[in-house]
């Protein structure tokens, strides 16, 4: 199958998961949105195969400077909510011209991840998450660009950071009501500039860790579980989670975090999941993969651990080295 069809059609990536599954064997749990809707929620300028790409090539994101320091004044005035809705239709090709499309679009993204769900719960799996969200801090990261954004934390955090105080709980309390409406009991955010890879630990301390905790605080309140994909190095800022109450955050790692030190730290306060690298799907032996996955395994048979790839298995991975993932659990 090729990745053009598989990214333009939500039937096509459940057609994949079934071949996965019939060559692999079933794993226990797996992602509910197709490709198109996660290229869409990651918010960045998207390079598609059979677009700008071979028709089999791996979809790209593209990261520019989208706005000016200026804008941030624009983006309080305006709500963040509807300046990120307005900045989401500006970035797809072609632009949306109207909110009605947007609105469509989402509309459409649910029908999907419904139907995705259902063949998932059918299969006798679960989903991987109810529902997604992201703080804003790594949104606009990412939009104004790495470099930028991190100088103008430094120079000048107070516009930023009065756009979070004010609406990241909007932001939260939407994603809350609709993983309620559909009945879920866990959220994805996807808070991929927080890490010690893209800030210091006393700027995580003083700008990012309050809000994220109050964020975290939000869902466990309404009785669902805050789901951290925490790509590259968290471990510094690990420490901090220990303050939450048990069991309300669940941390996906990368490879990029020392994962059995990330165990020791948290101490079953909260769970984890990871970390079989991309690079050893891509590169290594079966049995390599194997012993690493018993390594986990051993590590967390005190619980509150899950095997699982390090964030994506990458397009190049060796069916052998996947599927050798599955059999430690299965053997």
């Amino acid at each position: 199958m090729l990745q053009k069809d598989i990214v333009a059609s939500p039937d096509k990536w459940i057609e994949a998961i079934e071949n996965t599954i019939q060559v692999i064997g079933k794993p226990d749990v797996c992602m509910p949105c197709c490709p198109s809707d996660t290229i869409f929620n990651m918010g960045l300028p998207a390079r598609l195969p059979g677009r700008e790409l071979d028709d089999d090539a791996l979809y790209q994101f593209v990261e520019t400077i989208y706005f000016e320091e200026d804008e941030y004044q624009k983006i309080y005035n305006m709500g963040w909510q509807e300046w990120y809705g307005k900045y989401l239709m500006e970035i797809q090709k072609p632009p949306m011209t109207s909110p009605a499309q947007l609105g469509a679009f989402y509309q459409q993204m649910g029908e999907n991840t419904g139907k995705i769900a259902k063949y998932i719960y059918s299969k006798g799996m679960v989903t991987a998450f109810d529902g997604a969200t992201g703080p804003i801090f790594d949104s606009l990261s990412m939009i104004r660009s790495m470099a930028e954004f991190t100088c103008d934390m430094y120079e000048n955090p107070g516009p930023i950071m009065d756009i979070i105080h004010r609406d990241q709980p909007k932001v939260d309390e939407q994603a809350i009501g609709l993983c309620k409406a559909h009945h879920g009991t866990k959220v994805t955010s996807f808070a991929m500039r927080s890490s010690a890879t893209f800030v210091s630990p006393s700027m995580f301390e003083e700008y990012i860790w309050p809000e994220l905790k109050a964020s975290i605080l939000r869902f466990a309140q309404a009785g669902i579980t805050y789901i951290l994909h925490a790509d590259a190095n968290w471990l510094p800022m690990l420490p901090y989670f220990n303050e939450l109450p048990k069991g309300c955050c669940h941390i996906e790692l990368d490879g990029a975090t020392d994962i059995e030190k990330a165990y020791d730290i948290l101490r079953g306060s909260q769970s984890i999941r990871g970390d079989v690298p991309s690079t050893m799907f891509a590169y290594g032996t079966p049995d390599e993969v194997a012993a690493y996955c018993e390594k986990l395994v051993n590590m967390g048979m005190k619980g509150g651990f899950m095997l699982s790839s390090g964030c994506e298995i990458p397009l190049n991975a060796k069916v052998e080295n996947v599927k050798a993932m599955i059999d430690v659990l299965r053997g």
